[in-house]
């Protein structure tokens, strides 16, 4: 999915887990992956499901989104 609808993004197969990286935002939206996957899939499980991230997060009732800036654009200068 993130190869599909970010094709700027940097998808690394590790074996055991996929690395993904991009310059400023990645973006899941629940309720499509829960389409892709035909089944329910929620923030808690992508969570739980999710090793690490660098960056900050942002979790939302249907999505998360990861932000390689670690400060918000609304405290900086």
């Amino acid at each position: 999915m993130v190869a599909e609808l970010v094709p700027d993004a940097k998808i690394t197969d590790n074996d055991v887990f996929f690395k993904i990286e991009r310059d400023g935002m990645l973006s899941f939206d629940m309720v499509e992956l829960s389409d892709r996957l035909g089944k329910p899939y929620t923030v808690h499980d992508f969570l739980v499901n999710m090793t690490s991230y660098y960056g900050r997060i942002v979790v939302k009732d249907h999505g998360i989104e990861i932000h390689s800036e670690i400060l918000p654009e609304r405290f900086r200068d």
